[in-house]
Order: structure tokens, then sequence, then C-alpha cells
């Protein structure tokens, strides 16, 4: 028992910050689930749901114009991705200690997104999927391969870099105005938690449509 407990005390902080962003995304989302499927189509929506279904609206139609045909399939991974970075990104506002700050979990958002990118790929056209390094030319392969895997790295380095930068000035600006900050932060947290955090939820959002997009099959783009 004490080595568990052990054990669990060595655990960082923000991976039980990823966790409770995990569950609540995921307790979240039953609930609106559950309270959308009761509404009669002649109730009138309350503002929190008519935002929410406005959102996955507007993922839905970005998503469909980039994937086509199978939009379904990878719409639902890439919402839950950009909720998970996003509130991950803002979390520090909360007295939380973003994960994104940390490589393991932006190695770990770059690996879910390459997952998505060739799954997406199988989706649309199999094993054949797998014939795309070989293009334009056979002797491109060792190539393609590499720029295959590449996105993991500028994707996890892209986002740890900016989330973690922006936490390091902010830690130096309350050094630094003391008590002062309380008036100065506010604005500072504005920019880097908040801007930034939406910004690189943007960025990851975009890179894996647009990467997925890459591995659909040209007929499956036009099929929706």
């Amino acid at each position: 028992m004490e080595q568990i407990l052990t054990m669990l005390r060595e655990i960082p902080i923000y991976f039980y910050t990823s966790l409770g962003i995990i569950a609540f995304i995921s307790f979240g989302s039953v609930l609106i689930s559950i309270k959308i499927n009761k509404m009669d189509v002649r109730d009138k929506p309350g503002k929190f749901i008519t935002v929410v279904i406005s959102f996955i609206e507007m993922m839905n139609n970005f998503i469909k114009g980039y994937i086509g045909k199978h939009w379904k399939f990878l719409a639902p991974p890439v919402i839950t991705l950009a909720l998970y970075v996003f509130i991950s990104n803002v979390s520090g506002l909360i007295a939380l200690d973003a994960p994104t700050k940390y490589t393991t979990i932006t190695f770990s958002v770059s690996i879910t997104a390459f997952t998505l990118i060739q799954a997406t790929g199988f989706k649309s056209m199999g094993w054949k999927h797998l014939l795309g390094v070989f293009k334009p030319l056979a002797p491109m392969a060792p190539l393609n391969i590499i720029s295959e895997f590449t996105p993991i790295l500028s994707m996890a380095l892209r986002l740890f870099g900016n989330i973690a930068s922006g936490a390091l000035l902010l830690t130096i600006i309350y050094g630094a105005t003391g008590w002062l900050s309380i008036i100065v932060a506010p604005t500072f947290h504005l920019v880097f938690d908040i801007g930034f955090g939406f910004i690189q939820t943007i960025v990851v959002v975009m890179l894996t449509v647009i990467y997925s997009s890459m591995k659909v099959d040209e007929d499956d783009l036009n099929m929706i």
C-alpha cells in the first residue's frame, strides 16, 4: 500500500490535471448529450445549448469542407482534441498546472493527431494509403517517410514552446510587479493564456484536418 501511495505522489501534478480535463470533457459531453436528446423539436434551446450546437455545427462544416465523405469519422475526435488542448492551455487561469506546458503532454497530443491523420488515410483508401510514400517517385520514399513523422515533432514543440513561454513570462511578471500584479497580470493572462491558448488550439486543429485531407482519396473529397 505504501509503495502505491509513493508512486501516486511521484506522478506529476499536470498528469492529474490532464486526467481531470479528460473527465470534465467526458462527463460534460454525456450530460449535454442527455439534455439534447430529451429536448422536443418544439423546445427552444437555452443559450448554452445553442452555443454548443453552433460550435459543433461550425466544426462539422469546417471538417466536412476538407475531408468530404469521411468527415463523420474525423469530426468527433478532432472536436474532442480541440476542447482538450484549449482547456489545457487556459487551465492556468484557475491556478492549475497547465498540462500543455510539458512536452510529455504535447507529444501525446501530436501523436494523437498523427494517429488520426493515418487512420483517415486507412479509412479512405485502406492499405493503399501506405503506397503514398512512393509518390511521385519511388526513390522519394525515405524522405516521404520522414515527412510523415515530422509533424509529430513540429506540432508538439510548437504547442509546448508557446504555452511554456507564456507561463514563464507570467511568472517573471508576477515576480517583478509584486502586489501590483493584481492590476497588471490580468491583461497578460488575457494575452498569454486565452490569446495564445486559442491560437494554438486553432493551429493543432488546422494541421490535423489539413494533413488528414492529404490522405483522403480525391473522389472521397467531393462526396458529402
